[in-house]
């Protein structure tokens, strides 16, 4: 199922959190019970003004264990006429949705009986999507109801167990005017016509699918046909529309076949034996049920603007369909991965870049709207009945199910997850099923990813540290100190596979992939040149909380960088020929804090977002950036609960690196109204480095702390088991000792700088004096014996060296 979120998702959830309708004994604790191999359908609609229907039923069920001596189905909205078992009557109660079928005897284990319901009435539509409906020459069902407890909502068009778990093939007998066709699941056998101006039309669906997978639409209906090639040869798709639109099922469908072989390419072949699609007047999206997907007439106006909506359908034919979640709190199987088709039909179709774009453009919604829309941030599995159709479940499913594959590879990605489709053909699933499988199949361990992205809400940040590099032989011994935020997630992210690059120019770079976890990690490689740029995940495989903008600059103009929420503005290369790559990141966590609290002047630095610039060649352009503010809902209230003061108390603060305290810049700010929590500041340079804004406030204490202190961040991982420190030749004798050093440096330099930290990354007063270039004495006084980490540097020659040094007592 696909929602047409725009406008729509508002309603639901207020309409969701005042509205409860009472559950009803839909357990799947049922289908332990009692199993319904058939459902047989005989439907009459003639009177779409009345809306009158009446049907019968006839279910084929078998018993799965002693001595049962009532039958419980669920119809909801409509009258029960009468009941039998085996041809015989039988007493019921029916308080809608529970009917109640009392047996004359009871049965036992392995029996089998046929159970003809008869009933009618007025079908029932959910207050605001789904079940049962009549609109002018339509009538039609889908399959889901959003207030609906429990969602599926196949209950109110026939008897069933109204639940994910239970299963059956379907044969329907649908009788409407002669003017009408009915289109239901499966097959068309063959139609009916009677001598009374009424036609019966009879499908059938061999495949077992749950009720609310159950369809039927009637219509003046004609079909467009299409022929489907696959991996078994040829498949019949079946497009159901009016008369007058046959022209724009064509346009809109022109991509059918590439979204039915990317499918099958990626999951597996086809298990239907058809695909089908029928045009519905229904304007808040469609609804897949099985091989008779209804897809809203809007959306099929004869171009290709769905035509990712018509990928999202049909790939449920194999994540909703072929396998179904077990519980509505695991929808993120059904619609996360449907979500994720559209991406792979971008792919597919258009290419790596049209996926990434739309990639992007999903991750981006998910971060700035996902919380808002769903009253939080929440996890995608296990999540609560109210927010089954948001955002977090389609939108950010699909985000995190491309983390996914980047953890996998597309080898064991895709390969596992066809194996695990085959696997469970026309069962129920959870996602624990699917972490278990994904470890068996590629042989990586896939709990700590479940429990950090499907598990857990929030995101993660990464970010760089600090790094150096250090000349050696041939080539350049480079670490780099990884940082790790949370942005609303319970815990630090744990055996990540994060890739940095690693650029010597525009054109040359090397990619290496670490494996990170906690929050800070210390990363070494061999390069054989000198890196100019070091990113992190610059190829965009993790969806975290960091969106970003490049741009190789060789003409002046503006830049909307508008994954990064800035501007670029570039008024000149001073040199004809030249060009600049620019990169910014908008990182969506709060940047760290004053170092020295009397630093900050009175400013307060922003809570939830800061940016960083960096690039090649920056130094052969002139410009500069533009970082808008607002507070309001077009910036997703980013800025609401930071921006409390008059706009005039704004300050523009930059640091070059993590070690460097924040600096107050002489930047323009441009606001209307003062007060209105909107405008612009500028700084009119493009420099490396992080930016963030602050406010101006008066006997405020800044409630927030940094997540990692000064210095590179080993100097503060006392919450991991090991440090990982460069020694290089630096000898410091003796260690331990009371607290008077002999540091022997391996070369003679005059700009050599020492900085002592403790294990918590505050800063230690100490007294050192140059010997010669190469030896100095260190005395530290007044200190908690303990171990503490020096940090030797020397800019000059690019040398960083850190030490740990004992102090006893």
């Amino acid at each position: 199922m696909k929602i047409n979120f725009k406008g729509f998702f508002f309603i639901v959830i207020v309409i969701s959190f005042f509205f409860q309708q009472q559950a009803f004994s839909s357990s799947a604790l049922r289908s332990d019970t009692l199993d319904i191999r058939k459902t047989t359908i005989h439907f009459t609609a003639l009177d779409f003004i009345s809306k009158q229907t009446s049907a019968f039923c006839l279910l084929d069920v078998k018993v799965k264990m002693n001595g049962v001596t009532e039958l419980v189905f669920d119809l909801e909205g409509l009258i029960v006429d009468s009941a039998k078992v085996n041809t015989i009557s039988q007493t019921f109660t029916h308080t809608s949705p529970a009917l109640k079928i009392q047996l004359s005897a009871p049965m036992q284990m392995n029996d089998s009986a046929i159970v003809e319901i008869f009933y009618h009435g007025i079908p029932i539509a959910d207050a605001t999507w789904g079940g049962f409906y009549f609109m002018g020459n339509y009538g039609f069902q889908m399959g889901v109801g959003f207030n609906a407890q429990p969602h599926s909502f196949g209950r109110t068009w026939h008897p069933c167990f109204d639940n994910f778990v239970e299963r059956s093939s379907y044969e329907f007998y649908i009788t409407t005017t002669d003017s009408h066709k009915a289109i239901c699941n499966g097959l068309f056998i063959d139609s009916i016509i009677h001598g009374n101006n009424t036609i019966t039309w009879h499908w059938k669906l061999d495949e077992n699918i749950p009720s609310y997978l159950s369809s039927v639409a009637i219509s003046n209906y004609v079909m467009v046909n299409q022929t489907l090639t696959g991996n078994n040869g040829n498949t019949p798709a079946e497009i159901a529309c009016q008369p007058t639109q046959t022209a724009q099922v064509n346009g809109s469908f022109a991509h059918l076949q590439e979204s039915f072989t990317m499918l099958e390419n990626r999951f597996g072949t086809y298990s239907w034996p058809k695909v089908g699609y029928t045009l519905v007047p229904f304007n808040a999206g469609a609804m897949e049920h099985a091989t008779n997907i209804h897809i809203g007439n809007q959306f099929i106006n004869g171009t290709l603007a769905y035509e990712t909506l018509v990928a999202h359908e049909l790939s449920h034919h194999w994540w909703g369909d072929l396998v179904t979640c077990s519980t509505a709190g695991d929808m993120w199987l059904n619609e996360g991965f449907a979500s994720y088709s559209e991406l792979l039909h971008q792919e597919y179709t258009y290419g790596s870049d049209a996926y990434q774009t739309a990639l992007r453009d999903n991750h981006f919604s998910v971060i700035s709207n996902a919380h808002i829309d769903d009253d939080g941030y929440r996890a995608v599995a296990n999540i609560d009945s109210l927010y089954t159709y948001g955002p977090t479940v389609y939108l950010k499913g699909a985000s995190v199910i491309h983390s996914l594959r980047s953890y996998l590879g597309d080898a064991a990605f895709f390969g596992g997850a066809t194996a695990f489709l085959n696997a469970n053909k026309f069962k129920e699933i959870n996602s624990s099923q699917l972490r278990d499988y994904f470890t068996n199949y590629s042989g990586k361990d896939m709990t700590p990813f479940f429990n950090d992205w499907i598990f857990s809400p929030g995101f993660t940040n990464f970010c760089i540290d600090s790094t150096t590099v250090t000349p050696t032989g041939n080539g350049f011994d480079v670490s780099v100190f990884i940082r790790q935020r949370k942005h609303k997630s319970n815990d630090y992210y744990e055996q990540v596979p994060l890739e940095i690059g690693f650029y010597q120019n525009m054109q040359t770079k090397q990619m290496v992939t670490f494996n990170v976890s906690g929050r800070c990690t210390q990363l070494k490689t061999t390069l054989s040149f000198n890196p100019q740029m070091i990113l992190i995940d610059p190829e965009y495989k993790l969806t975290d909380a960091i969106t970003e903008d490049w741009k190789t600059v060789n003409s002046i103009g503006i830049t909307n960088m508008n994954y990064a929420k800035c501007r670029l503005h570039v008024k000149s290369i001073p040199n004809a020929g030249d060009s600049a790559l620019v990169r910014i990141e908008h990182h969506w966590v709060a940047a760290d804090r004053f170092k020295n609290s009397a630093n900050a002047n009175g400013y307060v630095l922003h809570d939830s977002r800061y940016w960083h610039v960096d690039g090649i060649d920056l130094n052969k352009i002139e410009g500069w950036l533009q970082f808008p503010y607002n507070k309001g809902p077009v910036n997703h209230y980013l800025d609401s609960t930071w921006l409390k003061n008059t706009e005039d108390s704004l300050q523009l603060f930059w640091r070059s690196d993590t070690r460097s305290e924040w600096l107050a810049l002489n930047d323009s700010i441009v606001a209307g109204n003062l007060n209105d929590g909107l405008g612009n500041v500028y700084y009119k340079q493009i420099v490396a480095g992080d930016y963030c804004l602050g406010i101006k406030r008066s006997n405020y204490i800044d409630p927030m702390n940094t997540d990692a202190p000064n210095g590179p961040c080993n100097l503060v991982n006392n919450l991991q088991s090991a440090y990982a420190l460069i020694h290089d030749d630096v000898k410091i004798l003796p260690n331990p000792n009371h607290g008077s050093f002999q540091i022997e440096l391996p070369l003679e330099a005059k700009e050599w700088h020492f900085e002592l930290f403790d294990l918590n990354g505050r800063s230690i007063k100490f007294n050192y004096q140059k010997r010669n270039l190469k030896l100095y004495s260190l005395a530290i006084n007044d200190v908690v014996p303990g171990l503490y980490v020096l940090k030797i540097s020397n800019t000059a020659l690019n040398r960083f060296y850190t030490h740990k040094i004992s102090i006893t007592q």
